[in-house]
């Protein structure tokens, strides 16, 4: 899908300000392939993810067509529900002590930002966001608040059927981190909105 301004996105950037909205209609005449390039290493990193027993979230943060940072999530290593794929990208570059301009940093990440994530975006000046699948659970992009309006704009769906595989990739298998007498009544229910979600 080619991410745009208006039609079929899961989240509407019709609601940003005036130069947001500006800048998103400039950046919907970018070479789609490099929307799609980006994407790919965000769900590379989710991959890895899936694999490794985590929830399956990539992040890349681009800035004039170089990565400058990118984390996939790691909540169950590291039993911390803050270490999501953003902010993981986000500590990285800030432990590295490497100057990211972030008012022109475009994110590419295959979930919706959640509440605290978007929140956290919208201080750090982010310049726009792509993402694949929604987060009908806590997304702060659209699905529960709209934490980016004012602050970037956003684009939802970009690639969003792959995205979502890897959600069920990951219910598919038990959670080791929830407790065992949990784990089944958890995976269905997370699965459930999952299939939600790809419809």
């Amino acid at each position: 899908m080619t991410p745009t301004m208006r039609g079929t996105t899961d989240c509407s950037t019709q609601q940003v300000s005036s130069s947001a909205a500006a800048r998103m209609e400039t950046d919907a005449a970018d070479d789609a392939s490099q929307h799609d390039r980006w994407m790919q290493r965000a769900l590379d990193l989710a991959d890895a993810a899936v694999r490794q027993g985590e929830v399956p979230v990539g992040a890349v943060f681009v800035v004039d067509g170089v990565e400058v940072a990118r984390g996939a999530n790691e909540t169950n290593a590291a039993m911390d529900a803050t270490r999501h794929a953003e902010l993981v990208a986000v500590d990285a570059a800030l432990a590295e002590r490497r100057a990211v301009d972030w008012r022109n940093a475009t994110l590419y990440v295959t979930c919706e930002p959640c509440i605290m994530c978007a929140s956290a975006l919208a201080q750090l000046g982010l310049r726009r966001c792509f993402f694949g699948c929604s987060n009908e659970k806590f997304g702060g992009c659209g699905s529960i608040l709209s934490l980016h309006d004012r602050a970037f704009p956003c684009v939802g769906g970009l690639r969003k059927a792959e995205a979502v595989d890897l959600f069920r990739r990951f219910y598919d298998r038990d959670n080791t981190k929830v407790p065992s007498d949990r784990r089944g009544d958890t995976r269905r229910k997370r699965k459930a909105r999952a299939d939600e979600a790809s419809s």
